[in-house]
Formats: structure tokens, sequence, C-alpha cells
């Protein structure tokens, strides 16, 4: 019930509401479509809503099944608020957690440990057939550049052994930074590029770096 709910919410309410907002111009290699397994997708980081237009502009039988990681620091603080924090505070934390979880398929990925249970989280998403969507990044960025990639890419990408989609939102940084909440059509553009394969266990840190040579190139 929750996947179908989970469906639901994507397709009736977090699809339109990007193109009513924004209307993207998508950038889309035709290679997708024909891509039947589950995928690592990654992207660079300028906002919060980032995910909504990488899921929106990714083909229905991608997007429709991928788990997102996020700050698991963030996401942990909302299911366990401190003690100190006021009941409904807590109260509304949890449901915020909740219903991320539940509707967004969001699962933590830590910064500074916890990693292993996050990689294994994500594998078993992939063994039940459902894409992995990844900022590299590690943060938003601050002046609309690209960050270094943070080596755990690499780790993930040599453990996961699947097809790597490059994905690269332009535009949204200048709105973000206007402090603008409606966009002109156009003036956003996400581009999807051709699917990555390393076929052998490479090192991490190498495929970090390629990986950021390949968005910051779309």
């Amino acid at each position: 019930p929750v996947t179908w709910l989970r469906w639901t919410a994507q397709h009736a309410l977090l699809r339109p509401a990007v193109w009513l907002l924004a209307r993207p111009e998508v950038e889309r290699r035709e290679k997708l479509d024909r891509l039947k397994g589950p995928v690592l997708v990654i992207c660079n980081h300028v906002s919060d809503v980032d995910f909504a237009f990488v899921v929106a502009a990714l083909p229905s039988s991608l997007g429709s099944r991928i788990a997102i990681a996020t700050a698991g620091e963030e996401l942990e603080a909302l299911r366990t608020p401190p003690s100190r924090s006021g009941f409904w505070h807590r109260i509304y934390g949890r449901m915020k957690w909740t219903l991320a979880v539940s509707l967004l398929n969001l699962f933590p990925l830590p910064r500074r440990a916890g990693f292993r249970e996050s990689f294994a989280f994500a594998g078993d998403c992939v063994d039940r057939g459902s894409s992995i969507l990844i900022f590299p990044e590690g943060g938003h960025t601050l002046d609309g550049k690209l960050k270094p990639f943070l080596v755990g890419i690499g780790v993930l990408a040599n453990e996961l052994a699947i097809p790597i989609v490059p994905v690269r939102i332009d535009g949204l940084f200048e709105a973000k930074r206007a402090g603008r909440r409606f966009v002109a059509p156009g003036q956003i553009g996400v581009k999807v590029g051709d699917p990555v394969i390393f076929t052998n266990r490479e090192n991490p840190e190498k495929i970090a770096e390629d990986l950021q040579r390949i968005v910051n190139s779309l």
C-alpha cells in the first residue's frame, strides 16, 4: 500500500508541481528509455527540491521506483528530536520523517559515520528493483559551481555495479538566490546524460573524479 501511495503522490503531486512552478527544459538521451534494470542516478546539488526535478526528468519506468539519499544526520533529527524539544515539536518532526520516508522513499546517507548501513540499504533497494538517487557533493553549492564529489560515490559505484546516470540542473541556483518561487518556462534546464558503466572495481577516488567531470560537462 505504501508503494501505491508513493506512486500516486509522485504522479498526482510531484511531477505536476514541477511542471506548474518551473516547467524545466529537459534534455534526455534516448538510451535511457531502453534501460530496464535499476540505475544509480547522480546529480549536482543546488537546493532541497533537486530530487523533484530529477524524478520529473527521468523516464517514468525509472523515476517511479527510486530511493533518494539524504543527509543522515538531518533525517535522524526528525525521527528522534532532542528531548529538550517541546511535545508538539517532536510530534511534528516525526510526522515529517514519516511522510518523507513513506512518500519520497528517502534513506539516510550520513556525512560522518554509518556508511556501511546506508550502502547496505541501497544494495537492498537495488535487489528489489529500485534505482538510487544520490547527490555526490554532500551539500548544496554555495556559488553555483560544482563542489568536489565525495569519495563515497566511488565506493557505492563499485558496490552496486549498475549503470550510473549523470544529471545536471542549470538555472535553479539563480532562481534560488533571487528568492523566486515561480520560474518562467525554460529558465531551468535538466540535462540527463548517457549511462556510465564501470566494469572493473576501480579506485573510488578516481571514479568520483571521473563522475564529477562527466556531470560538469553536461
